[in-house]
C-alpha cells in the first residue's frame, strides 16, 4: 500500500481492553477489518494481556489507561475517573477522523465518549444475552450494537445479532461428527476459565476419587490454583493451569464441564461438545446463567447452578450425558467478523 492508499484507508480504532471474552473476538475482527484495507488500531492497556494477543495477531496497538469502576471502592472509582480524563485526551488525535467499535465493558468507555465529542460514528459488540452496564448506557448512541446471542431482556437501539467471532484455529478443528472413543474410555474436561475456576477444581478432585478407572480426567485449574490441584491430581487425571490453544482440549473431550462466560461457552458448543454448565453465580445481573440458559435451549447442554451441585450430583449428570452417544448438532454463526465487517463497510460506503 503506497502512502496515498494510507492516507485514504478508512481508520477504525477497536478496543479490546478486558478479558479473554473481550480481546479474542476483537482481535478477529480488526483482522477482519486490516484484510478490507482498512486502517486498524488496537486499544490496549500497556503491559496487559490483550496487548500481548493484540501484538501476536499482527495488530498496531495504541496504549491508554483503563480501569473498571463498578464493585469499586470510592478510591476505586475516582482513579477510574482520573484515567478516563487521561485516556480520553490520549484519543482525541486518534478519533477525530476514524470510526469506533467497542469491545467489552470499563474498557470502552472512552472510545464511545471520544466518538461522541468527536461527532464520530462508532459500534458496540456485546457478547452476554445480558448487556453490560456501559453496553446499556451507550446502546442508543451507537451506530450499531452487534450482539453475539438474542438479548434476555430488551435493549434499546439499533440491534443485529452476529454472533461471536471465534478463534480460527476453532473453525479449522471444529467438526460437527462425535469425536472416536476407545471402548468404555471417557474424557471429561474441567474448563474452569479466568472466574470462579477454584469451585469447579475442587468438583473435579471429588469427581477422580470415585470416577471409574478407564476414565480420563483433564483440569484447565488456572494459574493460581495450579499447584494445589496437581499435588492432589490422580494418575488418570490431567492438571494444565492454563491453554493456548483449548481447541485441542475441547476436541478431544467427550464432556466439558465449564463456566458459561459468552466466549468460552460459544466456543464449546460450537465444538458440539457436550456441556454442562456450571455459571459464576457472582456474575454481573446473572449474565452467565441466561447465558447457560440459552445454549441449554438451542445445543447438547445442561446448566446446574452451583448452589445446587455436589460432586455426586454432578457425576451422576456426567454418567447421563455419557449414555448418549450421539451430540445434538447445534447451529451457530460461524462467520460473526465477517458479518460485523461487513456492517460497518456498508455504512463508510453509504456514507460516501
Amino acid at each position: 500500500m503506497n502512502r496515498g492508499q494510507e492516507r485514504s484507508a478508512m481508520r477504525i480504532v477497536v478496543s479490546g481492553i478486558g478479558t479473554g471474552g473481550h480481546y479474542f473476538p476483537a482481535v478477529i475482527t480488526a483482522n477482519e477489518l486490516q484484510k478490507r484495507k482498512c486502517d486498524v488500531v488496537f486499544l490496549v492497556r500497556k503491559g496487559y494481556q490483550e496487548e500481548f494477543i493484540a501484538k501476536k495477531y499482527g495488530l498496531r496497538t495504541f496504549n491508554i489507561r483503563s480501569r473498571a469502576f463498578y464493585g469499586k471502592s470510592h478510591i476505586g472509582k475516582l482513579l477510574f475517573i482520573l484515567t478516563l480524563f487521561h485516556s480520553i485526551l490520549r484519543l482525541h488525535s486518534l478519533v477525530r477522523n476514524a470510526i469506533g467499535i467497542a469491545f467489552g465493558g470499563f474498557g470502552a468507555v472512552a472510545l464511545n465518549i471520544s466518538c461522541i465529542m468527536h461527532r464520530r460514528a462508532f459500534y458496540i459488540f456485546e457478547p452476554n444475552r445480558v448487556p453490560g452496564r456501559a453496553t446499556r448506557f451507550f446502546a442508543t448512541a451507537a451506530r450499531r450494537v452487534f450482539l453475539g446471542m438474542p438479548p434476555a431482556h430488551a435493549l434499546n437501539g439499533n440491534l443485529l445479532v452476529t454472533g461471536i467471532p471465534i478463534r480460527p484455529e476453532f473453525k479449522r478443528m471444529v467438526r460437527p461428527s462425535v469425536r472416536k472413543m476407545s471402548k468404555g474410555t471417557s474424557h471429561i474436561l474441567f474448563y474452569g476459565g479466568s472466574q470462579g475456576a477454584t469451585r469447579l477444581n475442587d468438583l473435579a478432585l471429588e469427581i477422580a476419587k470415585t470416577m471409574p478407572r478407564q476414565w480420563r480426567l483433564t483440569i484447565i485449574t488456572g494459574s493460581r490454583d495450579q499447584k494445589r490441584v496437581s499435588s492432589q491430581g490422580r494418575t488418570n487425571t490431567k492438571v494444565i493451569p492454563f491453554t493456548e490453544s483449548p481447541w485441542r482440549e475441547i476436541s478431544e473431550a467427550d464432556i466439558v464441564v465449564s463456566r458459561a462466560g459468552a466466549l468460552a461457552a460459544y466456543e464449546i458448543v460450537a465444538c458440539h461438545r457436550k456441556v454442562i454448565f456450571v455459571p459464576f453465580p457472582f456474575a454481573v445481573d446473572r449474565h452467565q446463567y441466561h447465558n447457560a440458559s440459552y445454549f441449554a435451549e438451542i445445543g447438547d447442554a445442561g446448566v446446574c447452578e452451583e448452589r445446587d451441585i455436589t460432586a455426586a450430583r454432578l457425576l451422576a449428570i456426567i454418567r447421563e450425558m455419557l449414555k448418549k452417544r450421539k451430540v445434538r448438532k447445534t447451529r451457530l454463526i460461524m462467520d460473526a467478523e465477517q458479518r460485523i465487517a461487513d456492517c460497518v463497510m456498508g455504512d463508510v460506503n453509504e456514507k460516501k
